[in-house]
């Protein structure tokens, strides 16, 4: 065979890779019971606090430290697994903490004790955020790791939607303790279909060498940023001001999210309400990744503008809602609304950014960097809501989210 030749098979032998839609693991859809229990019990925290006698602090500080033991439980658990070169253990511990402490969570009584669970609950979760990235690429060719990625939480992203669809039908006939309890059911099957299913990659996986990755759907538990891959830690040259406007960003999405649910329920609104509401927001974010991704190229700091816009005109509707009490409910779910729609564009294009500006010897630890600093900004707004809605009121909280997207704009227009 000439050289010619040779060359021509290898390159028709590549383009087919390309051409078929690569064949997924199964082990993918254990993930689904997993992601419906998750979903569906992801705003129950915020309401039984306050049922039980909580106020915006107590929201805020609970979601603070929840948010904080998921961070330091995805550093945690993705390091342990590298050095143990295990994946399999570390995911099943994730399934097997949704059964136990959601059940736990049924029979708590004080605040106090139900921020003790959750925030145990974060840490023992946080495998099943960082570790099943490491899967996917041990599962899969590298050409497809665009594809699988992407695959994998569509599979789990709607999975979280539908966990808040039955969240939504079951709580008109279920108190929250039973919810809870209906929910750790849900998610005792992924426990079972993960050992059966998940076959074990004992390799290390460089994650300086990986990098970020943009058509993934994210669950968006507690509106955490949850995509921990990447550990190591730089500041690239030409990205300070971005890391800086981000921070703020992350800031604000803390005064934010947290207090929603806080809003409604002050407001009178029912837990059928605040489910239809996040139900809007996945779904609206679900639906447009991969439209988004596609059709971004190399406007990517157009795509992230966009999305910071829209995100500044969501923190303004729930800004007017909370002066305008006849027009909050359209208004709050105008809001969840658009800022499901602008995650889509801010989710996608921040990490592409993060990635193209750092050159491909610091990607992986600018993306820890971005990841440290988005983690911080969120837990720091966390935990400013609630003692700034006790003392100045909702107006005040979305007010300063506002300014402080306002600022992140600001900062990236330089």
């Amino acid at each position: 065979m000439s050289q010619r030749v040779a060359v021509a098979v290898r390159n028709a032998s590549v383009a087919n890779r390309y051409r078929y839609i690569p064949k997924m693991p199964q082990w993918f859809y254990s993930f689904v019971p997993f992601k419906v229990a998750t979903g569906g019990s992801s705003a129950l925290v915020s309401l039984y606090l306050l049922e039980l006698g909580g106020n915006a602090s107590t929201v805020g500080l609970a979601l603070a430290l929840g948010s904080m033991a998921s961070m330091l439980g995805a550093l945690f658990w993705g390091r342990l697994s590298d050095r143990t070169l295990r994946r399999k253990p570390f995911i099943l511990l994730g399934f097997a903490s949704v059964p136990i402490f959601l059940t736990a969570m049924a029979f708590v009584r004080t605040p106090a004790q139900l921020i003790a669970v959750n925030t145990l609950y974060a840490f023992l979760l946080a495998p099943t955020l960082s570790v099943p990235i490491a899967l996917v690429l041990r599962s899969v060719r590298k050409y497809s790791w665009d594809y699988a990625i992407g695959k994998f939480n569509e599979i789990s992203g709607w999975g979280w939607v539908l966990g808040l669809v039955l969240g939504f039908g079951m709580s008109r006939f279920l108190t929250i303790p039973q919810l809870f309890i209906a929910f750790a059911l849900m998610g005792l099957p992924s426990v079972f279909m993960g050992k059966r299913m998940i076959r074990e990659a004992p390799i290390y996986i460089n994650r300086r060498a990986i990098r970020a990755f943009g058509n993934y759907v994210i669950e968006k538990a507690r509106y955490f940023p949850s995509f921990i891959l990447h550990t190591n830690f730089s500041l690239p040259e030409g990205l300070g001001r971005f890391y800086i406007a981000f921070l703020l960003f992350w800031i604000s999405a803390g005064l934010y999210f947290p207090q929603m649910p806080v809003l409604l329920t002050s407001e009178g609104y029912t837990r059928e309400i605040v489910y239809l509401a996040l139900i809007g927001n996945s779904i609206v974010s679900a639906m447009n990744y991969t439209r988004v991704g596609a059709a971004m190229g190399e406007r990517k700091e157009s795509a992230l503008r966009k999305g910071l816009l829209l995100r500044a005109g969501a923190f303004a509707a729930i800004a007017l809602g909370t002066l305008v009490s006849s027009l909050l409910l359209p208004l709050a779910f105008a809001s969840y609304i658009v800022v499901g729609y602008s995650w889509a564009f801010i989710g996608i294009s921040s990490t592409a950014i993060v990635s193209e500006k750092a050159g491909e010897k610091e990607k992986g630890s600018a993306m820890g960097t971005y990841n440290v600093v988005s983690s911080a900004g969120y837990i720091a707004g966390s935990a400013i809501s609630g003692a700034l809605v006790s003392s100045a009121g909702f107006g005040a909280a979305f007010g300063l989210a506002l300014a402080l997207v306002g600022g992140s704009i600001a900062l990236l227009k330089k």
